[in-house]
Order: structure tokens, then C-alpha cells, then sequence
């Protein structure tokens, strides 16, 4: 009885595998922007009037349509689904660290500015009475980028009922404490 020798797996990577003409390796890649097989197939005659003066060299690796039986024995052979989820994978890590790049440089940035306008109300300072209300939205872009609270309070989308209560006398009276403290500072400004 003769033994069936076991198919070698080909290791899957997103570049031209080993043994993988230009033109499979080329409809691999068509396969991918495509999405699926039949798409591929209604994708291949379209593909150098939509990619213009980059698409010559494209459809030069493409060559002449194969069957759809070819394009199926490549696409198992090759192992296309497998190896576009791979360059997807591969897509997406760069991504993601595009992403946390343009974030790090928008902290400093906004970090940097915020250096900078301090600097400069200190140097008013010295000349002219300043508005600090640049600054304190400099200081909560600041924090906002780095993920910080802008404030004392945090929100809540709920109200617990059983702590509805009245204020106290106490209560009351420091709130009109607060109150007179309040107009004091404002008739003060005025």
C-alpha cells in the first residue's frame, strides 16, 4: 500500500511566497483589494482604467485572465484568505502605531503651547494686568490630553434617590457663607 505523502503547508507571509509567479502573486493582491474570488475575476479587466498610470505595470504583472478553476487552485495553494487576513493584521498594527505616534505629538504639542503661553503671562505679568482664561484652557487641554480630570467634580448619569436628602441647618448656613464670599469677591472686581 503506498502512503500519501502529507502537503507542505507553505509558511504565510504578505510578501511573493516561494515558487509564486508574478501574476499569482499579483492576483493575490488584486484578491485582496477585491475581497473575494468572483470579484477578483470581475475585478481584472477593470483594474487599469481605475489605478491610471500605476495600474500599466500592475496589469503588465497580471497578464492574461485565467480560468476561474486557476484563480480557485491558486487561491488554495497560496492560502489567500489566510494570508489577506494576515496583511490585514499586519495593516492594522501599523495603524495603531500611526495612531499612538500622531497622539504623542499632539500631547507635546499641546504640552509645548502651554509652556509657552505661561511664559508669556509671566512677562505680562510685569507689564500689564492679564485674562488667565487663556491659560486655564491651555491647562485643561493639558490635562485632557493626558487623560486628567478638568475639575474637582466628576459626573454621574444617575441619581441614587435615597441620597436626596434636605440640606441641614448647617448646611444651609455655610451655603450662605459661600454666597456672601462670593459677592464680596465680585463687588470687589467692580
Amino acid at each position: 500500500m503506498a502512503k500519501h505523502k502529507p502537503k507542505k503547508l507553505l509558511t504565510l507571509t504578505v510578501e511573493k511566497m516561494p515558487e509564486e509567479s508574478e501574476q499569482q502573486y499579483a492576483a493575490w493582491l488584486l484578491y485582496c483589494e477585491a475581497g473575494s474570488q468572483k470579484k477578483t475575476m470581475d475585478y481584472w479587466d477593470k483594474v487599469g482604467q481605475t489605478l491610471g498610470e500605476v495600474g500599466v505595470d500592475f496589469v503588465l504583472r497580471l497578464g492574461k485572465k485565467p480560468s476561474h478553476t486557476t484563480i480557485e487552485n491558486w487561491s488554495k495553494k497560496y492560502r489567500w484568505p489566510e494570508r489577506r487576513d494576515l496583511r490585514l493584521e499586519e495593516e492594522l498594527v501599523e495603524l495603531k502605531d500611526k495612531v499612538d505616534r500622531f497622539r504623542k505629538k499632539r500631547k507635546y504639542l499641546v504640552t509645548e503651547l502651554l509652556i509657552q503661553s505661561v511664559a508669556k503671562v509671566q512677562k505680562q505679568l510685569k507689564q500689564a494686568p492679564v485674562s488667565i482664561l487663556e491659560l486655564k484652557y491651555l491647562w485643561e487641554m493639558h490635562r485632557t490630553e493626558y487623560d486628567e480630570s478638568t475639575g474637582k467634580t466628576e459626573v454621574s448619569h444617575r441619581i441614587d434617590e435615597s441620597e436626596q436628602v434636605p440640606p441641614t441647618d448647617k448646611d444651609q448656613e455655610l451655603g450662605r457663607e459661600i454666597d456672601t464670599a462670593i459677592k464680596k469677591y465680585y463687588d470687589k472686581q467692580r
